[in-house]
């Protein structure tokens, strides 16, 4: 009796507990350039026509899965596994990595698609910059002229190397880990500028981005380009505060 009794009460709290997660839980998917797409959370269509926002209820659970299949069948489809919270409102941009590939990446809120809107983003970087940037990333060479004037670890990672480590960093579904291992990849090996920013791309919070944004610029080949890096971060904020980060570390 007692045995049926415990049975009737677990079941009771773990449904309590999931409908605590669903209330008033909901998720919104936003494209800022305009792509058109379908949205799935939990396994079920959320739009019945291809939109470039689309907001969705939460299903109950610890956790739910979201899926952007696009409207334009050249585009891959992404998906990403969300820890539930309840009473919360989840917010997922649609964009593009520094590899071309299309990301769900987590904001504190919604970017409005009207032009300029983005004020946040930082302009490009001049060309002879950007494509000093590009070298290193492709072949991932020795410069001593680029850090030139600063201390920087020497012989950086090689891109295949740093991509197969990359994919290892970004398989744990919560930042904690990913963090983890992001700072054990740092630590053991030298990463360019570049590096550091594609693997701040693997995380979801922007609080996480931040704090491996400095972390990583004591294990970084070419701090002379380490102002580059926040154009990961999403606020003016967490520019600012990697900016004076630099700075003292000068």
């Amino acid at each position: 009796m007692k045995t049926t009794f415990r049975f009737y009460l677990v079941l009771m709290l773990v449904f309590l507990y999931q409908s605590s997660l669903a209330q008033f839980a909901n998720v919104i998917v936003f494209a800022p350039n305009g792509e058109k797409f379908t949205l799935s959370v939990g396994g079920t269509i959320r739009n019945s026509e291809p939109e470039a926002r689309v907001e969705a209820d939460v299903p109950g659970g610890p956790s739910f899965k979201i899926k952007v299949t696009f409207n334009d069948p050249s585009i891959k489809e992404i998906s990403k596994m969300v820890f539930n919270k309840p009473n919360h409102t989840f917010y997922f941009k649609v964009d593009k990595n520094q590899k071309g590939a299309y990301v769900l990446e987590s904001t504190s809120s919604e970017w409005s698609n009207e032009t300029g809107a983005k004020k946040d983003t930082p302009p490009p970087p001049p060309p002879p910059i950007d494509q000093e940037s590009k070298t290193a990333k492709e072949t991932v060479k020795n410069e001593p002229a680029k850090v030139s004037g600063e201390k920087g670890c020497t012989d950086p990672m090689s891109q295949p190397d740093f991509l197969a480590s990359l994919i290892s960093v970004s398989a744990p579904p919560y930042d904690p880990p990913k963090l983890s291992a992001a700072k054990k990849l740092a630590t053991e090996h030298c990463l360019t500028t570049t590096q550091v920013i594609e693997v701040l791309y693997v995380f979801d919070y922007e609080s996480t981005r931040l704090n491996f944004a400095k972390f990583a610029y004591d294990h970084t080949f070419d701090p002379t380009n380490y102002s580059d890096v926040s154009e990961a971060l999403n606020s003016a904020k967490s520019k600012k505060d990697l900016e004076a980060y630099i700075n003292s570390k000068k």
